[in-house]
């Protein structure tokens, strides 16, 4: 069994001992378990004569830890607890974001959108980040034997605003959240975060509380003029932290974006400033414009990631 677990959605497949395709996918939401172990039962308890010999999961947070609570739900996983829920087999654990990163390894050409084309330098470390219920980020690196990792939690960094607006916008979740991570702007709840306080700024009304109602708002031939701005601010800011962490980690391998919420306004965040963003830094600038990104349209990457750790 292999599962990708989040901050709103747990994933589950099962896979053949020692092969990678994926059957038996199924999507639980989280916030109507108590436990992991509640989702692995309802899962395993909806599928006939099936044997779990061993399991993979990649999950949001500390992994590293035996007992670690996850930022982005309300549960809190004890890996102990799980294998006893799993009959005492052996349980990988990954970060589900170094899942996603090995995921990448077995993308095609026709599993990516360039955004941006690049130099590619195969032997240079990769960035994998996306923005979903929070914000995730991984390096990966070639070692003489495998993919290898390099787990993170980027989304927790500090944000830091470039503009007099995001300054106010700053101002404003300071007061809401005391620190003020990359994730809170940057993430689903981030784009509904942009959007009330653009909406104080300007004095107006909020009309919406989902990220999805001012991503579709923002995106109409006659758009909400604040979604629209909320939309664009957060491919800018997207921009300018790629950017950065392309720089402290210095990814020349490629930059690929795995994120289910950027595909539900793809072709608007293709058009968007977040290249012109990316690059605006400075004296580096001609160092980023040689750094290719893509965009993964391939689904279930936390769970091809999972199995790639199952079998490796």
């Amino acid at each position: 069994m292999v599962g990708d677990i989040g901050g709103t959605n747990a994933r589950f497949a099962l896979v053949v001992s020692g092969k990678s395709e994926l059957t038996n996918i199924k999507t639980l939401q989280c916030r109507k378990f108590e436990t992991i172990q509640d989702a692995i039962h309802s899962y395993l308890s909806s599928i006939d004569n099936v044997q779990i010999e061993s399991a993979s999961i990649a999950t949001a947070g500390t992994t590293h830890l035996d007992v670690f609570k996850l930022a982005n739900n309300n549960w809190t996983i004890n890996k102990a607890n799980v294998s006893i829920a799993l009959n005492h087999i052996e349980v990988k654990w990954i970060n589900d974001f170094s899942a996603q990163a090995l995921a990448t390894t077995s993308l095609t050409n026709d599993d990516v959108i360039i955004l941006n084309k690049g130099i590619i330098q195969q032997d240079r470390v990769k960035l994998v980040i996306g923005p979903g219920t929070g914000l995730g980020t991984c390096g990966l690196i070639k070692s003489a034997e495998r993919w290898v990792p390099l787990p993170a939690q980027g989304g927790h960094s500090t944000f830091a605003p470039n503009s007099t607006l995001e300054i106010e916008i700053l101002t404003i979740l300071k007061k809401q959240f005391g620190h003020v991570s990359v994730e809170r702007v940057l993430s689903g709840g981030g784009i509904v975060n942009l959007y009330k306080a653009l909406c104080q700024i300007n004095a107006k009304e909020p009309l919406f509380n989902k990220p999805a109602e001012i991503s579709s708002a923002a995106i109409q031939s006659k758009p909400d003029q604040v979604a629209k701005d909320t939309l664009q601010l957060f491919c800018q800011i997207f921009g300018s932290v790629t950017g950065t962490i392309a720089l402290t980690t210095g990814c020349l391998g490629g930059i690929y974006i795995t994120s289910d919420l950027v595909r539900n306004f793809l072709d608007y965040f293709i058009k968007s400033d977040f290249l012109k963003c990316f690059e605006d830094k400075g004296r580096l600038q001609y160092y980023m414009t040689d750094i290719p990104i893509f965009i993964s349209k391939k689904e279930n990457m936390g769970l091809i990631g999972s199995t790639y750790h199952l079998n490796n």
